[in-house]
């Protein structure tokens, strides 16, 4: 019978729409039948099918339009065999040959039946791979950004760059989930971690994704072109119009920006698999770039500092008298006058330079800042040295400690001067960094950790309980500088223990805020914040405390022959408001010892006074990242 078919299709007239398409339709699905098509990895890439934990796969398209089989999100033969026969269909708008390019180029790349098909104009999709005109692809990540809920990670998107290198013109892939702007931090965090919100891909010129994020000359950008060849960048381009405007739920720890990415590079090229089964529990977008590292795919990369960084690096590179003359002329406090009679050419370039980057960290420059700018450009333009060559430079992210973190500790306990109870402890972070983590790769005094969980075991007890589960931590210890004043803060969410007397402890619900400024002298950070901190539990009086204080310390990177690490001392007075009485003063002190990759030994000792007794507790961890 499959060889009478194949007589058929072969020797026998075409009709007008092209060969007959029952049977047609049923030799090719014999055909990937036989070569189990529908079991490749590659097929799955397209289907963006994820193994699930009762095993089988599912597809994590949520949008309906994705699938031609009824149950094609379950069921990968099915849907193949949907396709086929939707390419021998004689349906003549919205045919799935358009609608799905990049399955047709990959079916027809094993099977060989688009001879046998007639010729089909999809003309909304040229137009659209006209407009994108990539014939190379760049990963670009933009470093966290604590400001915005949206970027307290990272990001991740792609750029396709055109032939005539214009990149502002280029067009660019964002995924990113879509909410309301009106949304604040904690709703933000709970939809993002629940599913809550759908996930899209964007594609924009490569400007206007600059406008969109208004934050982006804030955050240092790496560059990472991608060695994708013509045809798996064609094939890339296939895929994304057959997921343009379909929706994927968006969660924040693992179907987010970098996961996705990743399953579109998985689709170009074929056999790296980065997000087969990959990243069960999270994705953080530093993973991304760490991924296709380790596929091969970076042919060579490109730092873009955000404007501060610019104006640091700067500043260290050129004579004090430079750099103070370079802010003064961005402050309109000396004119473009005095630094042409006072410096030679080289060193008038360097003030102009500085001073208009100064200058850039406006958002919204004034019409006087605008005419200094102008004539700043205007003079370095008639000098006959018209740039002059600073370097910058940066440890990149994907050097960074891993995302997840696993604490093995031992220390002891002491309530009131009582005799000291040993205590063991197993801690689990998922995400992502303290601020005795290493820096490497990092924000310098910028922290963010969720949902990091810490069980004790008391010894003579014999218990074993939840110590503290941060549901949510932030922290910016941003120095002031001669070009910006940038506000420090500390905000966290937190279930955790406390004693209320010598002999009692409670779970209770705790929630700190604070906010202030902080400076850096040589490789020091040293901050003073305003501090609001409210407590709730049964046992508390009227189950509430709320106090008012502040929360002062430092933070001191060390890095010798011996060994490098970090150093936080940390310092908070708080009084009585409202609720439970009585004040509380604590003082935290925090070492790490970076041991090789990903390990480290970290010392803490904690003391919190509340007026009627005291709690000293010192601990040594073992920290695993991976």
């Amino acid at each position: 019978m499959w060889i009478i078919l194949l007589f058929y299709v072969l020797f026998m007239p075409v009709t007008s729409y092209g060969v007959t398409e029952i049977d047609s339709a049923a030799i090719f699905i014999e055909k990937a039948r036989k070569q189990k098509l529908s079991e490749k990895t590659a097929w799955l890439n397209l289907l963006h099918y994820k193994s699930t934990f009762l095993g089988g796969y599912e597809s994590q398209v949520d949008g309906r339009d994705f699938f031609l089989a009824e149950n094609g999100a379950y069921d990968a033969q099915a849907e193949l065999e949907a396709d086929i026969r939707g390419f021998f269909s004689y349906k003549t708008s919205a045919h799935p040959r358009c609608l799905f390019p990049a399955r047709f180029h990959w079916l027809d790349a094993r099977l060989n039946f688009s001879h046998l098909l007639p010729e089909m104009e999809c003309g909304k999709l040229k137009n659209w791979q006209e407009k994108i005109k990539g014939s190379q692809i760049t990963l670009l990540f933009p470093s966290m950004y604590l400001e915005n809920p949206a970027s307290m990670f990272g990001h991740t998107f792609i750029r396709f760059d055109r032939p005539d290198n214009n990149h502002l013109l280029s067009q660019t892939l964002s995924y990113a989930a879509s909410h309301v702007e009106s949304d604040n931090l904690l709703v933000y965090s709970w939809k993002g971690i629940t599913g809550g919100y759908q996930g899209r891909f964007f594609l924009q010129a490569y400007y206007e994704t600059l406008q969109e994020y208004s934050d982006i000359e804030q955050r240092d950008i790496w560059e990472y072109k991608l060695n994708l060849n013509k045809e798996e960048i064609d094939q890339l381009i296939r895929h994304l119009w057959e997921v343009r405007g379909i929706h994927f739920d968006y969660f924040f720890f693992r179907e987010n920006c970098s996961y996705r990415l990743l399953a579109l590079l998985d689709v170009a090229r074929e056999n790296i698999n980065m997000s087969i089964d990959a990243h069960p529990i999270y994705a953080a977008p530093v993973d991304t770039v760490r991924d296709i590292e380790q596929a091969g795919l970076i042919s060579e990369s490109h730092y873009r500092p955000a404007v501060h960084n610019k104006i640091s690096q700067m500043s260290e590179q050129v004579d004090q008298s430079v750099r103070d003359d370079a802010f003064a002329l961005a402050k309109n406090e000396i004119t473009i006058s005095d630094i042409s009679h006072k410096y030679s050419e080289d060193q008038q370039v360097q003030v102009y330079q500085l001073a208009d980057v100064v200058l850039d960290q406006f958002k919204e420059p004034s019409a006087e800042q605008q005419s200094l700018q102008f004539d700043i450009l205007s003079s370095r333009s008639h000098l006959s040295i018209k740039k002059h060559k600073f370097n910058f430079d940066t440890i990149p992210p994907e050097s960074s400690h891993l995302s997840a973190r696993l604490q093995l500790s031992a220390g002891e306990y002491d309530v009131g001067n009582k005799e000291t109870e040993p205590f063991y402890e197993i801690g689990i972070r998922p995400v992502f960094h303290d601020l005795l983590d290493k820096s490497d790769g990092f924000v310098n005094g910028a922290s963010i950790s969720i949902l990091e969980a810490q069980f004790r075991w008391y010894q003579r007890q014999e218990k074993l309980k939840l110590e503290k589960l941060n549901l949510f931590s932030l922290q910016s210890i941003v120095a002031v500088s001669p070009w910006a004043t940038p506000i420090s803060k500390k905000i966290s969410f937190q279930v955790k223990q406390r004693n209320l007397t010598v002999d009692s402890e409670i779970t209770e619900f705790e929630f700190k805020f604070a906010m202030g400024y902080s400076a850096e002298v040589k490789s020091v950070l040293m901050y003073a914040l305003a501090q609001t901190q409210f407590e709730y539990a049964t046992e508390l009086e009227n189950n509430h405390a709320l106090y008012l204080g502040f929360n002062t310390g430092l933070l001191w990177e060390f890095d010798n022959s011996v060994f490098s690490g970090q150093t936080e001392i940390e310092y908070q007075l708080s009084g009585d408001v409202s609720g439970e009485e009585g004040g509380i003063q604590k003082l935290n002190v925090g070492a790490q010892f970076n041991v090789v990759d990903d390990h480290a030994l970290r010392f803490e000792y904690e003391m919190t006074d509340y007026e009627k007794f005291e709690v000293k507790e010192l601990k040594l961890s073992y920290l695993i990242y991976f």
